[in-house]
């Protein structure tokens, strides 16, 4: 067995394994999966373990400093930093973390704080100084890179090394809780390991290793950091009793079950819009209001209640019922009636930056009212007018035409609705269906047969997290027929027919639907 040269702690490594090699991070409610390929050298023994550690990713930590009587860290007594209370205190400090000395107290007055590096020289990289010591808001800031080496002590530029002490750093690792139980972490057989427990809106890291018989090896490098989020979904607009449009904008929590409830108002009322659902934003463009088509695109956060805002217009061509899909950066409005006429126009957005659409590239024939879904890299429609079963994809970061994909299960317009988990897409209803259709997004190639809606229904929308796919709104074909309020849900991963989830504030059909945690965020 090879000598590693490596310890941990006090254990000799000799025997353990090497670290995995890290991958994706995919972030969910409230927890996060860890892929990562299992390491060449497994050490002495097999691995029988996998561990991974989510820990807060460019943290901040706050210390209040004062200057009192003390020894000094080079012998005899004097002035000396106080930092949250204690003497010249040794500083353990993360790699990647930011920390903010707070020098307002009054004593700090004419005691500049500082830092060195190993050679005792000034260090100064990530370091921003504010205000004067003693005064008020006064603050030293430093931030750590993830593979800084320095600094190596703190001191006072007026009266020297003996007022502070020496500062060691450290990696952040599944042993390192450096805000209390702040962390999560997991084990496993294999790739990917889930660490649930983690805070949403909390911006993570995760890193992993492998175990066994003689322990645990080092850690992995650490994936990009990641936020659990709160799966949301929204479904906006429409058409209700009578023809009337309606302009409101109903949210559901996916993880749950339950009725949805208001969370403010589109622009304008209007049926047929094409949802775009980004991490933070949600987008509506086009739609169909009373005697005219729309060429405007709308957003607001899936965090705050409210109403729409202006994000631009559609270049060059209006559109209803077009089809609405895209990643975490690229939003898509694809076809859509145009005047009445169809249209194969592909629009693109970018989704953090408001303006007007830019042209991307054509369908492949002019469609109108299929489903759109995405995965984090490619794009996809299934089906649309004139009841056809086709299904065609885009690669969303490369601007082209669309290519053909494969064939639904049978032809199908009127509002095809469609989800999408980072794997697979799946397509519900329209046409007077009832028929779910799933496919794998990397592989073209025919659909097929998921399970069914409750009942044939047609102007259905779609809202998912990467695990559940919601179906609301829509007209009934069969039993009770007529617009319909319903809300189905099915398990992505999992074939079968729909189960209840609860109602709409309102019957509609024709609206819109996207959420923040479907497949094209993954």
């Amino acid at each position: 067995m090879p000598n590693k040269g490596k310890f941990i702690g006090s254990q000799d490594n000799l025997f353990v394994p090497d670290a995995p090699t890290i991958g994706a991070a995919t972030a969910g409610d409230a927890q996060v999966s860890v892929a990562f390929t299992a390491p060449s050298d497994v050490g002495g023994d097999a691995v029988t373990l996998y561990g991974v550690s989510a820990f807060l990713a460019g943290a901040t930590i706050n210390y209040k400093v004062s200057v009192g009587t003390g020894t000094l860290s080079t012998g005899g007594s004097g002035n000396v930093y106080f930092i949250d209370g204690i003497p010249t205190k040794t500083l353990s400090l993360i790699k990647g973390f930011t920390y903010v000395f707070d020098l307002s107290d009054s004593s700090n007055s004419g005691h500049p704080f500082a830092f060195k590096d190993g050679s005792g020289s000034s260090y100064t990289s990530g370091v921003t100084t504010s205000g004067t010591a003693g005064n008020a808001s006064a603050t030293v800031t430093l931030v750590l890179a993830t593979d800084a080496s320095e600094p190596s002590s703190y001191y006072c530029t007026s009266h020297g090394n003996g007022m502070g002490n020496t500062i060691s750093l450290i990696e952040a690792s599944a042993s390192t809780d450096p805000l209390g139980a702040a962390q999560a972490g997991a084990t496993g057989s294999s790739s990917p390991v889930t660490v649930t427990g983690l805070t949403n809106g909390t911006s993570y890291i995760a890193q992993a290793w492998a175990i066994n018989d003689y322990g645990n090896g080092p850690l992995s490098a650490a994936t990009a950091s990641f936020s659990p989020v709160q799966p949301v979904g929204f479904f906006s607009g429409g058409e209700s009793s009578g023809g009337s449009r309606v302009n409101s904008i109903d949210k559901i929590v996916i993880t749950t079950t339950g009725n949805a409830t208001d969370f403010g108002n589109l622009s304008t009322t209007m049926a047929g819009g094409s949802a775009i659902g980004g991490s933070t934003r949600y987008i509506v463009g086009g739609g169909y209001q009373g005697s005219y088509y729309l060429t405007t695109i709308t957003f607001k956060l899936f965090s705050s209640s409210g109403n729409m805002s202006s994000f631009g217009s559609l270049t060059g061509t209006s559109s209803y019922w077009g089809m609405g899909l895209g990643n975490s950066t690229r939003g898509f409005i694809a076809g859509g009636l145009n005047g009445g006429s169809g249209n194969r126009v592909i629009h693109y957005i970018t989704i953090a930056s408001e303006g007007n659409s830019a042209d991307f590239g054509d369908l492949t024939q002019d469609n109108s009212s299929g489903g759109g879904l995405a995965s984090s890299t490619r794009g996809v429609i299934g089906g649309g007018s004139s009841a056809n079963n086709v299904i065609q994809y885009i690669t969303i970061a490369s601007l082209g035409n669309a290519s053909d994909f494969g064939d639904l299960t049978s032809s199908r317009n009127s509002g095809v609705g469609a989800v999408s988990s980072g794997t697979r897409g799946v397509f519900a209803g329209g046409a007077s269906e009832d028929i779910i259709d799933y496919i794998t997004i990397a592989s073209t190639g025919n659909a097929t047969d998921f399970g069914d809606l409750s009942t044939q229904r047609t102007y259905v929308a779609g809202a998912s997290s990467t695990i559940r796919g919601v179906f609301g709104s829509g007209v009934n074909q069969s039993g009770s027929s007529g617009r319909t309020n319903i809300m189905e849900y099915i398990t992505i991963a999992s074939t079968g027919n729909v189960t209840d989830f609860g109602d709409l504030s309102v019957v509609r059909e024709a609206a819109s639907g996207a959420s923040n945690s479907h497949g094209g965020l993954s």
